[in-house]
Parts: C-alpha cells; sequence; structure tokens
C-alpha cells in the first residue's frame, strides 16, 4: 500500500466533493465560484504539501522518481500523482 497514493485520492474525493457543492449554489461561470474554486484548491494542495514533506522529513515518505507533484492530477504511477511514494516497502 502506498501511503502517500491513499490519502493523495482520498483528499482529492474530499475537494470534488465540495467544489460539486459549490456547483449547486454557484454557476461555475461566475466569479464568486473561481475565486472559491482558487480557494479551496489552493487550500487543499497546500494542506497537502505540507502533509507530505512532514512525512519525508519522519522517512515514512520519499520524492517519486517520476517528478510529479500534487497539482499534476492522477498518474498512472506507484505515486498515483501525489509525487510521492514509501520510503521502504511495506
Amino acid at each position: 500500500m502506498q501511503i502517500a497514493k491513499a490519502i493523495y485520492l482520498k483528499e482529492l474525493a474530499v475537494m470534488k466533493k465540495i467544489l460539486d457543492l459549490l456547483a449547486f449554489k454557484f454557476d461555475q461561470r461566475t466569479n464568486e465560484f473561481k475565486y472559491m474554486k482558487k480557494q479551496i484548491m489552493d487550500y487543499f494542495y497546500d494542506t497537502l504539501n505540507n502533509k507530505f514533506r512532514y512525512l519525508v522529513n519522519l522517512k515514512i515518505l520519499k520524492k517519486c522518481d517520476c517528478g510529479t507533484n500534487v497539482r499534476k492530477g492522477y498518474r498512472k504511477c506507484k505515486c498515483g500523482g501525489s509525487g510521492f511514494v514509501n520510503f521502504k516497502d511495506i
């Protein structure tokens, strides 16, 4: 099990649900929706990066060789698009 991939995919699912809820309230073409979407995405991605950096410092995770980051989306890689993999195989 890849820890970063599991965290990443769960966080993306939560973010998508929040954005879907916003879409019920606001037209997606409005400035209000675009602003809130940007703020939510920035918050989620910054929080994920902070979590992953913390886990790297604890030697639980390490950077993936694929060179991706959390903002690029899902990838068919061990990291799943998170940019991080387990420090040691578990």
